[in-house]
């Protein structure tokens, strides 16, 4: 009889997040229909159903430039999504993890595939918009903190890239964070990088 009790009690206080959960797959399968689009119409017919959520935005934004390269205003918009706080390093930390209890593993890997270009991405959009230079250098400490990430690889090009941009920012940081910066993360006189993902 207690037995009975507790898995009773237990299934409902788990009810609540499985059915928000599972209530979230539509959304989360539309997010990765737009990791997969193929055209901007496509892109932006999966961007209605996919709900306004942070991860949605970023997921757009980001396939929205791959679609259009050469787009200033995509890559203006994917550069002010760089997280402002922990839960938004969160989900682009967590993008290609499962998301919901009945999500495909099609969609599973194609928000995974996306979030390994999001460094690469990142680093073709701060190239178009030198403006946001500071907010894309700055999130680096940040980036890096996962083992996977490849930030600062994808750094060297933006380094290269924009050089005197790039070492203005480096050093206008705070003086502890710079030095973390340039020891740890990215040396800006050679533009190597020191902080370099594991390997899977």
């Amino acid at each position: 009889m207690k037995r009975r009790i507790f898995l009773f009690l237990t299934l409902f206080v788990l009810r609540g997040p499985l059915q928000a959960q599972d209530e979230n797959c539509p959304a989360v399968a539309s997010i990765a229909r737009m990791a997969r689009a193929k055209s901007a119409s496509d892109l932006a017919e999966w961007r209605r159903r996919a709900g306004d959520s942070y991860r949605a935005k970023v997921v757009f934004q980001a396939r929205l430039l791959e679609l259009n390269p050469k787009s200033k205003s995509a890559a203006d918009s994917l550069l002010e999504l760089i997280p402002k706080n922990q839960e938004q390093k969160l989900v682009l930390v967590t993008l290609g993890d499962s998301l919901c209890g009945s999500e495909a593993m099609r969609d599973m890997t194609s928000l995974d595939r996306l979030g390994e270009r999001l460094s690469s991405d990142l680093a073709r959009a701060v190239l178009l918009v030198p403006e946001k230079m500071q907010s894309y250098v700055f999130y680096a400490s940040a980036a890096v903190r996962d083992p996977h990430s490849d930030y600062a690889v994808q750094m060297q090009g933006v380094c290269r890239g924009n050089h005197e941009s790039f070492t203005k920012v480096v050093e206008e940081m705070p003086e502890g964070d710079r030095d973390w910066f340039v020891k740890h993360i990215l040396d800006p006189n050679t533009c190597h990088a020191f902080a370099l993902p594991e390997a899977d």
